[in-house]
């Protein structure tokens, strides 16, 4: 278990970038593996001569990743509690719309 706010150390691109959290060790490289994969992947399709400019797109990338699920997540919550609405309905013995 990870120590409470504890300052860990991640490495994207080459750089260290130090960071306060109660989170996993194994979890924060994770997650700066993803974001400098993110990175590679701009700059091997987009040849942008600064790695600031590549790093700020790969950052929209995700942000557009994140934002996509959870309107997804909030779509299958929203059908979840309209199905369940229903099924209440029928083991109530309520007419179903």
């Amino acid at each position: 278990m990870a120590e409470p706010n504890r300052k860990k150390t991640v490495i994207i691109m080459g750089r260290e970038y130090p960071i306060k959290s109660d989170a996993d060790p194994a979890y924060l490289q994770k997650l700066a593996k993803y974001v400098e994969e993110k990175i590679q992947g701009v700059s091997l399709k987009n040849k942008l001569p600064s790695q600031f400019k590549n790093e700020v797109l790969a950052a929209i990338i995700i942000a557009d990743e994140y934002f996509s699920e959870k309107d997804k997540n909030a779509q299958i919550e929203q059908k979840v509690e309209e199905l369940t609405g229903l099924l209440d309905q029928n083991l109530s013995g309520e007419p179903v719309n």
